[in-house]
């Protein structure tokens, strides 16, 4: 991953915790107009996310050729995954 995708990575995480967030604790915030709003961005944001988490998975060398695929499967079925890939091997170099 490069700087932009790494500090996009990060600021979609932030964003998707801040945003679960707002909803939890404040009530008022959950009215439909707002709602779309915020969704909509959430929704975008994550599309870009999901494109660069993916783009990496594919482009990086794995020990195990299957655990290319059971990233992929992992990362697609549970978002919070995402967070652990990241930490794990999209923030460190490609060999």
């Amino acid at each position: 991953m490069n700087t932009f995708e790494k500090i996009y990575s990060i600021l979609a995480i932030i964003f998707a915790f801040s945003l679960l967030g707002i909803l939890v604790f404040f009530p008022e915030f959950r009215q439909l107009n707002r709602l779309l709003t915020a969704c909509l961005l959430g929704l975008l944001v994550n599309i870009g996310l999901m494109f660069i988490v993916l783009k990496d998975i594919f482009s990086r060398r794995f020990s195990d050729q299957n655990m290319r695929y059971i990233w992929l499967a992992v990362v697609l079925l549970i978002w919070p995954s995402i967070v652990y890939y990241l930490v794990r091997h999209g923030f460190r170099s490609r060999i």
